[in-house]
């Protein structure tokens, strides 16, 4: 039993290191949704407002055929601002939508080279 865990810690490991890869791949296929937030103090006309942006950036990937994919990326701001000018108050929505579709081969090219192909 003793030799039977190790091979199994081994093999939680290399799936771990194969999810980190693919994590850190941004044409992998592997649907992810990351968020981030931004934080703009001191603006407006008097430095007393502010702006939080929190960004919804899901990627997902679709097989055409066993050799290539194409990627969908997506990011959608959500928005909280106030006091941006005198007498606005606050205000919530959503900003401009950005969407991107990439072109990559399912797997690294020989020298372990991933690309994507598609607009910036």
């Amino acid at each position: 039993m003793a030799v039977c865990f190790p091979v199994f810690a081994s093999s939680a490991m290399a799936q771990e290191e194969d999810l980190a890869k693919k994590l850190s791949n941004p044409v992998a296929a592997l649907i992810s949704v990351p968020f981030q937030f931004n934080y703009d103090g001191r603006i407006g006309p008097g430095d007393d407002g502010g702006r939080a942006t929190l960004n919804f950036q899901p990627v997902i990937p679709f097989a055409i055929n066993p050799e290539w994919n194409v990627i969908s990326r997506t990011i959608l701001p959500v928005i909280s601002q106030w006091d941006i000018a005198p007498g606005t108050g606050r205000q919530f929505g959503l900003g401009d939508t950005t969407q991107s579709f990439f072109f990559s081969p399912s797997t690294p090219g020989p020298s372990g080279i991933i690309w994507g192909l598609g607009p910036v």
